[in-house]
């Protein structure tokens, strides 16, 4: 039986992911012109690439508990914290084509996990 504890790594790395989606779109959005040093000075670039080093990490840690199928469906939360903070923070539309394709994928993900469990 898992602990609890086990499934933080999973939550961790959807929470992570996410962010660093976030950062890079404020770094983005900061950068005037496209240019290699401006981009590794960038605060917002070396935080979204931080995201993703300790997404890697916990993910890594959620496999070794988990098996990658009852796992990985759960990085499509991904998608909907994206849409949800992409609306409050740079006021991106939400419109009804993204949430028919959340369903979607949230069904697929559904239909695809169904009976897999946690497995050994």
């Amino acid at each position: 039986m898992k602990t609890p504890f086990c499934y933080s790594y999973i939550i961790l790395a959807v929470v992570f992911q996410s962010m660093s989606g976030i950062f890079g779109k404020y770094a983005a959005l900061s950068l005037s012109s496209f240019s290699i040093s401006l981009i590794i000075t960038n605060g917002f670039y070396l935080l979204s690439l931080a995201c993703l080093f300790l997404q890697a990490v916990v993910w890594q840690q959620a496999l070794r508990h988990f098996p990658l199928s009852f796992a990985y469906p759960f990085m499509g939360v991904v998608n909907f914290v994206v849409l949800f903070f992409s609306a409050i923070l740079f006021q991106e539309g939400v419109t009804p084509a993204n949430i028919i394709g959340l369903v979607l994928i949230s069904t697929g993900i559904a239909v695809l996990s169904h009976g897999m469990g946690e497995g050994a």
